[in-house]
């Protein structure tokens, strides 16, 4: 009757309810692949692909401060944004969750991918700068006729996995100089750098494929005309930084916030594609609980 009456865990645990918030994360791909199984209605949506690009901090410093040391001066950071157009379609290509001092982390959720992120600790003290830098990706760029509403996600899980193919199917990363990316040329040599698993030399064209990579090409080089020394083989990119929002969106109303055909269900979140970051989400959750407070008090 289209009311979802509760859950039932993984051990076989029923838990009976008259609502339920789904906040599971943009990662949570069974659930996806379950919502859509059971007929509870999807839709595909925009998100972003990239990679991150990996900066000595001193660096960043210098071209940020006007200075050759920071001092007593935190480590630098950057915001950096860019329109560009390939095959007459023009997208944003943007710096994501930037993390001076930081550390670019392993990110994966399955066997068989490689994904990355940033982190940086309160100390904002390694010697590496990075970002993510990922371009927009609409529907017109996935394959909706093949895939439906699960297009986003194929293509995104089709980037990961050919990143850990061609990085020797390990939690090495694919890597390749900035320089040499904007040159379409393989690094002979990489550089030093805070993924503790490893970088493999790869042309990031084969991971990310021509349009993508096009794109961000058209970013870096107009971001190196904002920062200098930004574009340069100083810094190198590494993949791939793909999980930057969700690919899909579980609707909802707008007023109530329910699910506009499953009675009960609440999505919430980045998984249900309505944050994308730790702030956002929060607030999100913030509202859901609101609107559930006021759906118990009506249904009592």
């Amino acid at each position: 009757n289209n009311h979802l009456r509760g859950v039932v865990t993984h051990t076989g645990e029923a838990l009976e309810a008259e609502a339920t918030v789904l906040a599971t994360g943009h990662s949570a791909r069974d659930i996806y692949e379950l919502l859509h199984r059971r007929g509870v209605a999807i839709e595909a949506k925009p998100f972003a692909l990239g990679v991150r690009v990996e900066h000595p901090q001193a660096l960043i410093d210098r071209a940020q401060y006007g200075q050759p040391e920071r001092g007593l001066l935190p480590a630098a950071s950057y915001a950096l944004v860019e329109q560009t157009k390939v095959r007459d379609a023009q997208r944003g290509v943007f710096s994501f969750c930037m993390c001076p001092g930081g550390f670019i982390v392993p990110a994966a959720t399955a066997p068989g991918e490689v994904v990355v992120n940033g982190m940086s600790p309160s100390r904002r003290d390694s010697r590496f700068a990075n970002s993510g830098i990922v371009a927009a990706v609409e529907l017109a760029d996935m394959d909706v006729a093949r895939h439906g509403v699960l297009a986003g996600l194929r293509l995104q899980q089709e980037i990961e996995q050919r990143a850990c193919q061609l990085a020797g199917n390990t939690q090495l990363a694919p890597a390749q100089r900035l320089g040499d990316f904007l040159q379409k040329k393989l690094s002979p040599t990489l550089l030093d750098t805070s993924y503790q698993p490893g970088l493999v030399s790869v042309e990031m064209d084969a991971v990310l494929g021509p349009a993508l990579s096009e794109r961000l090409r058209q970013g870096f080089r107009a971001f190196g005309r904002k920062i200098p020394d930004f574009a340069t083989n100083a810094a190198q990119i590494v993949g791939v930084e793909s999980r930057t929002s969700s690919p899909v969106r579980i609707p909802r109303d707008n007023h109530t916030l329910r699910h506009p055909v499953v009675a009960g269900l609440f999505p919430c979140g980045e998984g249900a594609g309505y944050a994308g970051g730790i702030v956002s989400a929060a607030m999100d959750g913030e509202r859901v609980a609101e609107a559930l407070a006021i759906a118990v008090r009506h249904c009592c």
